[in-house]
């Protein structure tokens, strides 16, 4: 079957882009998309609180209304209890007319809000104060004196009458709303409103039937509200810059306005309440209208009610809330707050955010540029120095390049270079004699070349990851830099290692013997690897060591000794604590009388731990466990087969504990005292076995 050709579209190369685009564009971006979703946010935001603010304000309004009528409306019906209740306790006659007039003239002045209090009998005759408003105060009165007119007497500072006022003709009570509603209902109730006769205002009055003991109404107490004094009050109410109040009754007749509009329409000597659906205020008759088209009938509003109709497009909140009392009183309480009058501040916001936008863009692009220009020049020095090397040209340095990570990486990458040239050369020249290797020493070779080029590589696919611009923020290049430079140190390390098995393998490792004070080289390795314990925030427990302990040993190899095992403590300690005791134990028991005392340094960190089935491979030489809490470390698996072989030759020991993983290391390294200090020094060569 022949093969068909493959696709030249699927092995296109992907688009290069510079990287001022990578760094600058995704930079601006999110700050585009930060500053508008915070002005969005706090637009959003504002918004919903200006909701939530008309709604408390109109709440607020409601409640003082609300508050306001109780008091106000309830007032009357107090007064005819006084009244009712003097009458019971034969306090009052209702026949004699100087005591009634007395009586209710005082009355009156102790109830700011009451319009008149008055008794009227069955039998015709009615007397009663009105209160003027000069503050002054007018007996009314119709009986057979008068002969069937209404008569208004001008007062003096002592309730006496002086001149009579005003006379209305042909008048009887009896035939008004306000008294034949009062007999009808048979208790204290309101009666409808009416325009008074005396001064033309229109009025409420408040009834409550008396009621001898044969159970026949005699009389009735009343008490008369002006609904001028509510339209008054809810102009006093300061409620928003353009906000108004309204009161209606459940026929939509104006009762009480905060605008300007009079709730009544005055024809000659008449007032009637004005329909809300006729009135010329915009707000009020929208408001209306609106709430008709919501439920149809005015009687169907039952609950408080928050609605939102629009005016010329502006947004406006409306809250209905049903009033009554045990009177027969059922009134609507509506407040219209338009939203405009609470958003000048949000727009004002969002005017300053924009702007704050645009100068943030604008200075986010001029210092991405500069510092995106800053970067290139390194990363285009390290690159060139990179691919000099990948084709065998060490004379190639790195110039000194601004930015401190890069610096550092320069300097890592002259470093690495110039061990790798040696360690090249070296390798070179041992050619011969690896060749000679059993299989299981080539295998490591593998490995050790596996362990060079893992750092290299990661080295110059670090820089050509940035040079490719392959990531998008300078975070991330400067993390991917950071990786190259800790796979430099690492490459230095190994290659030190290298050396060091190299010595071993021909048999030039030397070893001399001398006399060494135990609590100095391993307070010179402490301090060589402070930096490295402060920089991961480990805690170091050391002892005092201010007495000398003396072993023979080898002052060099103890030194790389006590080094590798604490650089391996640092290594696989992320957090916790590194502990490091030395102590005197008596020494193995023989067949000898005199037993050396043996010097034990124990090493403890919080690390990752080993398992125990495993603890036994890591003094095996080229092992490096393969497991999951490892792996993530790098190394060859020569140093504690060194060190263990090492410390043999001296006559030491090394041990090592672990309780499983995540469960730390302890590293005990053993070494019998010196009881002579004169003992001469030592030197052997040899070869270690692996």
């Amino acid at each position: 079957m022949p093969k068909l050709p493959l696709n030249p579209l699927f092995f296109q190369p992907s688009p290069k882009l510079p990287l001022r685009a990578i760094v600058i564009i995704p930079f601006v971006l999110q700050i585009i998309a930060a500053v508008g979703l915070v002005g969005y946010l706090s637009f959003t935001n504002g918004k919903r609180a200006v909701n939530d603010l008309a709604h408390q304000l109109q709440n607020e309004i409601t409640v003082r209304i609300q508050q306001k009528l109780d008091i106000y409306l309830d007032t009357p019906h107090l007064v005819n209890q006084l009244n009712l209740n003097a009458i019971s306790l034969d306090q009052l006659n209702i026949q004699a007319t100087n005591e009634l007039e007395r009586h209710l003239w005082n009355q009156i002045q102790s109830f700011d809000s009451i319009g008149v209090i008055g008794i009227t009998s069955t039998s015709g005759t009615m007397v009663a104060v009105s209160r003027q408003d000069n503050n002054k105060f007018n007996i009314v009165v119709t009986d057979e004196s008068t002969n069937g007119e209404l008569h208004e007497y001008a007062t003096d500072s002592q309730g006496e009458r002086t001149n009579r006022t005003k006379i209305v003709p042909q008048y009887d009570f009896r035939m008004r709303p306000w008294y034949q509603d009062g007999i009808t209902a048979g208790k204290a109730t309101w009666g409808k409103m009416f325009t008074s006769l005396i001064d033309e205002k229109v009025k409420m009055m408040a009834t409550q039937p008396v009621i001898d003991n044969d159970g026949n109404i005699i009389a009735l107490v009343n008490a008369t509200l002006t609904f001028s004094q509510v339209h008054e009050f809810l102009q006093k109410l300061k409620i928003s810059e353009s906000g108004q109040a309204f009161i209606l009754n459940r026929s939509g007749e104006l009762i009480a306005s905060s605008g300007t509009t009079d709730p009544f329409i005055h024809n000659n000597n008449n007032s009637e309440p004005i329909d809300v659906l006729e009135t010329k205020d915009p707000l009020l008759r929208l408001a209306s209208q609106h709430l008709k088209d919501k439920f149809g009938d005015l009687n169907q509003i039952q609950n408080t009610s928050l609605l939102n109709f629009d005016i010329d497009g502006k947004k406006q909140f409306l809250q209905v809330v049903p009033f009554s009392d045990r009177y027969g009183l059922d009134w609507l309480i509506l407040v219209v707050v338009p939203q405009a009058d609470f958003m000048g501040r949000i727009y004002a916001n969002t005017r300053i955010t924009v702007a704050l936008c645009l100068m943030a863009l604008i200075l986010a692009i001029i210092f991405g540029l500069l510092s995106c220009e800053l970067v290139i020049i390194s990363v285009k020095r390290l690159k060139e120095a990179a691919t000099c090397l990948s084709i065998g040209n060490w004379k190639q340095k790195v110039k000194e390049v601004p930015i401190d990570e890069l610096a550092i990486l320069a300097q890592s990458f002259n470093q690495m270079k110039e061990q790798l040239e040696k360690s090249f050369v070296e390798l070179e020249r041992k050619n011969a004699a690896l060749q000679e290797a059993d299989k299981f020493k080539d295998e490591f070779m593998k490995n050790i070349s596996h362990e060079l080029r893992t750092p290299l590589n990661s080295i110059i696919c670090s820089i050509k990851l940035i040079l490719d611009n392959f990531y998008d923020s300078p975070e991330e290049e400067t993390e991917l830099l950071q990786q190259a430079d800790q796979s430099a140190i690492h490459l230095l390390e190994l290659i030190d290692q290298l050396l060091n098995l190299v010595q071993i393998k021909e048999g030039k490792l030397t070893i001399e013997k001398k006399l060494v004070n135990l609590h100095e080289c391993l307070s010179e390795i402490i301090d060589c690897q402070q930096p490295r314990i402060q920089e991961k925030n480990l805690q170091l427990f050391q002892p005092d060591m201010s007495k000398s302990i003396f072993v023979k040993a080898d002052p060099t190899k103890l030194k790389q000794i006590f080094l590798n095992i604490l650089d391996n403590a640092i290594k696989f300690t992320e957090t916790g604590s590194i502990t490091i005791d030395v102590q005197i134990k008596p020494g193995v028991n023989t067949y000898d009388i005199d037993q050396i005392p043996i010097a034990v340094v124990t090493i403890k960190d919080t690390g990752i731990g080993v398992e125990s089935s495993k603890q036994h491979q890591l003094f095996q030489s080229f092992v490096m466990l393969d497991g999951s809490t490892t792996r993530p470390y790098s190394g060859c698996g020569l140093g504690l087969a060194i060190s263990r072989s090492l410390m043999e030759l001296m006559g030491g020991n090394i041990t090592l504990e672990s309780a499983g993983t995540n469960q730390g290391t302890t590293v005990s390294i053993s070494l019998p005292i010196a009881l002579q200090t004169s003992d001469t020094d030592e030197i052997l060569t040899t070869s270690i076995e692996f």
